[in-house]
């Protein structure tokens, strides 16, 4: 099936010569994580080559913009059709029309489908890690008696586009399942992490309160749940940071800024892009049955993501929230980018509650 083209940036002369000094510096912040990181607190990553990713990720995503990033990055469709090679799969992708795609992990005819959305402060694409993931909890579930499949969307990125092109095209990837034949919504799950958990947050309230720019989604029922790992849900310059934090991250607060002025461009934010500033009730109309939360416990977000929770629970009764001990910003997907297989706490989690929800 033929595809959208999607659109990716250019850079002026000045942008990709400051790439040269930024290399140098990310390399500078790789050798000092490796100087001092042989001895590490609880604070810090468990391991030292952890350590050092996150290092080199916190470097690299403070030091470049995202458009430098999204020039020398893949994108996300060719990273999963990287991923279908590799593993022997056929890749699938949909083109679900205004620049956005959907690719199709797992049999796309399975009893149950994850809807993900990936983040990457809305300006980065999927890297490899997000279809390890997928491919681990399509294992995973199968092995647990599931019939289970994942639809990843790609998103057109910010600054290419601001918001709400993203949130609209989010809620045409569930339009698009919620069309398939025999398709129930109880059967449907939402996922995201980080940025793409803000657009979870984000289709649900359309669910509940259409958006008066985007198109409404009626259906009858409820979703079957929810699950939003690392939420950025609260679009301000800075994170309010963790009074005990130690380099154990893979942000800093210097993505904030401009990461939000990409993705907002010259709109403004709403209980759409900011679900923690939203009233209690606007959470009671969700249709959906469950909603998961997750977080690492040394994730600068984590008091962010904790003020989340409890407005979401004083909404909608049936919400939990999980932190993974000494885990990072989106741990389950960024330790597999980072080459690290085992397991984490929250990729438990999910594990567990999707299998319990699933039919």
């Amino acid at each position: 099936m033929s595809v959208t083209k999607v659109t990716k940036v250019n850079l002026s002369i000045k942008e990709k010569l400051d790439f040269l000094p930024a290399v140098a510096s990310i390399v500078v912040a790789y050798v000092y994580a490796l100087l001092t990181g042989l001895r590490r607190t609880e604070r810090q990553a468990k391991s030292l080559s952890l350590h050092l990713g996150y290092a080199l990720f916190r470097k690299a995503s403070s030091r470049l913009t995202a458009t430098q990033m999204q020039y020398i990055l893949p994108p996300s469709h060719k990273i999963y059709e990287q991923h279908s090679k590799e593993t022997g799969g056929l890749p699938e992708s949909v083109d679900l029309g205004d620049g956005a795609l959907g690719h199709w992990m797992g049999d796309s005819n399975a009893d149950n489908v994850v809807v993900w959305i990936h983040g990457g402060g809305f300006g980065l694409p999927a890297n490899m890690g997000y279809f390890k993931f997928y491919a681990q909890l399509i294992h995973d579930l199968e092995a647990l008696g599931k019939s289970v499949a994942v639809f990843s969307l790609t998103y057109t990125l910010a600054p290419i586009a601001v918001y709400p092109t993203q949130l609209r095209q989010a809620v045409n990837c569930l339009r698009y399942i919620l069309s398939q034949p025999n398709r129930d919504p109880s059967t449907i799950f939402l996922g995201g992490d980080s940025a793409g958990g803000n657009l979870v947050g984000g289709v649900l309230s359309h669910l509940a309160h259409p958006h008066a720019e985007i198109d409404p989604l009626p259906f009858r029922g409820n979703l079957g749940g929810a699950v939003m790992i690392a939420p950025w849900t609260l679009l301000e310059k800075e994170f309010p940071e963790m009074e005990v934090y130690s380099d154990g991250d893979i942000i800093t607060m210097a993505v904030a800024g401009p990461w939000v002025t990409a993705y907002i461009g010259a709109g403004k934010r709403d209980y759409y892009t900011d679900l923690s500033t939203a009233p209690a009730d606007w959470f009671t109309a969700f249709p959906v049955n469950s909603v998961l939360i997750t977080a690492g416990g040394n994730e600068i977000m984590l008091p962010l993501i904790q003020d989340f929770a409890a407005k979401f629970k004083e909404g909608f009764e049936n919400v939990e929230l999980f932190v993974g001990y000494r885990e990072c910003h989106v741990a389950p997907i960024y330790h597999l980018e980072l080459g690290d297989v085992t397991k984490t706490e929250q990729g438990k989690k999910v594990e567990a509650v999707l299998a319990e929800l699933m039919v």
